[in-house]
């Protein structure tokens, strides 16, 4: 199972940052790193951040990410966070030479509008919160990769791991043929579960699991 970090290491204060990819990219563990992309609110600049920022140079642009991430070995999980952004996130991967390492992904209500039919140059995926439309989203779109996962509410985690726990991880994956990406894991309780799903990767808060 890949380990993925969450915001390139952590939420929080160093997220979406430069200092957090060169943590990632030191540590030995660490296979990959996702980070959210949007346009900042004063331009058409595309910029590493969860929310529009005001002001774009305050926060990373995509194009120095690209930059920087180009220089190491990592598995890159790009989350788009409006419509209209995926093609011109996945022309700025291919010119960066980071196509064959990269997987662009959404929500499902913004990953409708990815360019679906088209001949895939960069990995597409999507995010599925409720299990039930797995299989549906499958069939319609055909994903590269598919996310699955709880969000900041405790007893969403809870929900996962008991309705997983009844069914199969592994079974969803082998019957789509599709790899499974789950997270955000913020403890060793929850790396130490999703390890034995047999997962293609899970996407963690580093420095909350290590304090």
């Amino acid at each position: 199972m890949r380990l993925i970090a969450h915001r390139g290491w952590a939420a929080g204060g160093d997220e979406n940052s430069l200092a957090a990819f060169a943590r990632a990219a030191r540590d030995d563990a660490v296979s990959g790193v996702e980070f959210d992309v949007c346009r900042a609110a004063d331009s058409h600049t595309i910029v590493v951040s969860h929310d529009p920022p005001r002001d774009a140079q305050r926060v990373l642009t995509l194009d120095a990410a690209l930059s920087f991430l180009s220089s190491t070995n990592l598995e890159l999980f790009v989350e788009i966070k409006e419509e209209k952004l995926v093609l011109a996130v996945i022309e700025k991967l291919i010119s960066n030479k980071l196509a064959d390492r990269s997987i662009v992904f959404a929500f499902a209500a913004i990953a409708r509008s990815f360019p679906w039919e088209a001949a895939r140059q960069v990995r597409q995926g999507v995010i599925v919160m409720c299990p039930w439309n797995v299989d549906r989203f499958v069939r319609r779109h055909a994903p590269d990769v598919i996310l699955l996962g709880w969000d900041a509410r405790y007893w969403t985690r809870i929900a996962f791991r008991s309705w997983w726990s009844l069914f199969s991880l592994e079974q969803v994956a082998r019957r789509h043929q599709v790899p499974l990406v789950v997270g955000v894991a913020q403890s060793m309780s929850d790396l130490r579960w999703l390890s034995r799903q047999h997962l293609y990767g899970a996407v963690a808060d580093i420095g909350l699991i290590r304090g």
